[in-house]
């Protein structure tokens, strides 16, 4: 056994030796105060030592950073799931009632996490974490090619966005789609070690596994995710109509029935941005540097009373691109990292002047200050995390709302003070870039066909069929020419690979942060949802740290409903949009809505 482990396990056999104290608490709570004491500081040293071999893994893409993952997943896993702490839990949760409720949360919580890698199955959990390892580093190293030249995910989105000629689009989507049978061997691997961990703890499958965070089973999450997307289908009906109309113009073709999936410039249809010319603001951002953006993206943190970021994030972070010339990889997909559940926050990015990377900026920095607000003696490291999965996604992408409305654009010195904006085409960008097309991908697609390959075994041979199913029904969207089994359009998605049975969490938080924005901007600032200004408002910020601070040591539930005095639901999503659904009604008057 490795020699730190060792100590920990002696550790925690000494303190269970150890003579009760003198007091008023009960010899149970006693016994799980000494063991969350031992299960938490042992549980800091290894994410730490786990996160920080992550993050070089993915700034550097190497052999030999590959191999540290490999071993301290390994390690970090033999603490979380070995069979002594999975004992003392269980056997302490039988005596739920004579503890405190932060003891029991936390006792769940790291039953949670050893079922990430059970080390009651060795041999099982040491498969996962090679494979998991290996796809990760097919994943972050991965070449796009385009007519044989080398092209960076960047440069595919940039040609997306510029390009008219629709065969170039089909050659760049189609590039964009070569990682898919690189990736798909291993992930086929994965699936079955991922199910295997999950039975390991008693789990069905890893997709219930994953959904138990949220006290949900399976059917339950994709309950209340069909009940979002049946709630907001006229309006998703009414706005994909109105984008083939104007994508047929654009492109001087007839009108389909479902959208061609090289039309739109995002490269899984996720989103439609770039549709509305009234509403693009780059050319605002010309003269702009990437380190001003960023800046201003903590500015808006710092405005609303929080403190700075820690100097060591601008040392230790990874914010803009690589220089073309560089033979470092790293990956490209945003993302923000608590590497050691204290004050080790850091950001990796590849920003570049225009809106797109400044919401997403202000979306990362969110993740990075809710880290900030619920680190403290209060909050035990087991529960240094959002109250649900989804409250992370929910946070960073409420603060990317509030970022592209524009009054706080005017605020910035980025739209000039007298810039008169046509109402109706920013609620269609923020509807078709940032809302509402998502949707029907983050409830639709991603989790009925993880559910389907996890849960419900979906062969292998039928993944890119079932895939296309569900973007052709769901999302009204086609490939531009037949996908065969040959492909794995699916694990071109980063999440399938590295966070699997995910995606409902920013489903959940495209809903939430509706719901959070729609309370502050008319119960804290008494300004419209769709056009407001957060900056400088320390009300909002005291409001919002006191969501943050708690971490997990509260039900979500109980955190929304007494942050807003409701339960999640879709009801502030379409109010906000409810201007948008009259207007794009009067413009489809005559045309065939939706698809069928």
């Amino acid at each position: 056994m490795n020699p730190f482990l060792r100590a920990m396990w002696s550790g925690l056999i000494f303190l269970s030796l150890l003579p009760l104290a003198v007091s008023a608490v009960s010899p149970v709570q006693e016994r799980a105060d000494r063991f969350l004491k031992l299960a938490n500081a042992g549980y800091q040293a290894l994410y730490r030592v786990n996160s920080e071999a992550q993050w070089l893994a993915v700034t550097d893409v190497t052999p030999e950073h590959d191999a540290a993952v490999a071993a301290t997943g390994k390690a970090y896993a033999a603490f979380n799931g070995n069979p002594a702490l999975i004992t003392e839990a269980r056997d302490l949760l039988t005596h739920e009632k004579e503890l405190t409720p932060l003891s029991v949360r936390q006792l769940k919580q790291l039953l949670l996490n050893a079922a990430e890698g059970p080390m009651t199955n060795p041999d099982l959990v040491a498969k996962r974490v090679e494979a998991e390892t290996k796809q990760a580093s097919i994943l972050n190293s991965f070449e796009f090619k385009l007519n044989g030249q080398k092209i960076t995910a960047n440069e595919i989105d940039n040609k997306l966005e510029k390009s008219t000629d629709l065969e170039e689009r089909k050659a760049v989507w189609k590039a964009s789609k070569e990682s898919g049978p690189a990736l798909k061997p291993d992930l086929v691997v994965l699936r079955d070690l991922r199910n295997g961990v999950a039975r390991e703890m008693k789990y069905p499958d890893y997709f219930s596994l994953e959904v138990a965070s949220y006290g949900m089973t399976t059917d339950e999450m994709l309950k209340m995710l069909d009940d979002w997307m049946a709630t907001l289908r006229p309006l998703y009906l009414q706005l994909h109509t109105w984008a083939k109309y104007r994508l047929a113009e654009k492109y001087h073709q007839p009108v389909p029935k479902k959208i061609p999936a090289h039309w739109i410039n995002n490269r899984w249809a996720q989103e439609w941005p770039d549709l509305v010319e009234a509403a693009n603001i780059d050319k605002y951002f010309e003269g702009r540097s990437a380190d001003w953006i960023i800046k201003t993206a903590e500015q808006f943190y710092t405005g609303l009373g929080f403190s700075p970021l820690p100097e060591s994030f601008w040392k230790r972070s990874d914010l803009y691109p690589l220089p073309s010339d560089s033979k470092r990889k790293k990956n490209t997909h945003a993302s923000c990292w608590h590497i050691d559940l204290e004050n080790d926050i850091r950001s990796l990015q590849s920003i570049e002047p225009n809106a797109r990377w400044f919401f997403t900026a202000h979306h990362e920095l969110g993740h990075g200050y809710y880290f900030k607000a619920y680190t403290r003696p209060e909050v035990p490291y087991l529960l240094r995390t959002g109250a649900a999965p989804g409250f992370h996604e929910g946070v960073g992408e409420l603060i990317s709302l509030a970022s592209s409305q524009v009054p706080y654009l005017q605020s910035r010195g980025i739209l000039p003070k007298d810039f008169k904006p046509d109402m109706n085409a920013f609620l269609l960008d923020d509807a078709l870039a940032r809302a509402i097309p998502f949707i029907y991908f983050s409830c639709g697609t991603m989790p009925h066909w993880e559910a389907d390959i996890y849960a419900h075994n979906l062969p292998a041979d039928q993944w890119n069929a079932r895939w296309w199913k569900y973007v052709s029904d769901m999302q009204g969207v086609e490939p531009p020419s037949a996908r065969g089994e040959e492909w794995c359009d699916a694990a071109t998605k980063t999440h399938i690979n590295d966070t699997p049975a995910y995606y409902y969490n920013y489903a959940f938080a495209t809903v939430f942060k509706f719901q959070l924005h729609d309370y502050i901007a008319r119960k804290i600032l008494h300004q419209p949802p769709q056009s407001c200004n957060y900056a400088d408002n320390k009300e909002v910020g005291t409001w919002l740290n006191n969501i943050l601070k708690k971490g997990s040591t509260e039900d979500w539930r109980k955190v929304l409903k007494e942050a807003t005095g409701e339960d999640i639901s879709t009801r502030a999503m379409a109010e906000y949009f409810k201007p948008l659904q009259s207007w794009l009604e009067e413009q489809n008057k005559g045309r065939q809505i939706g698809w069928e």
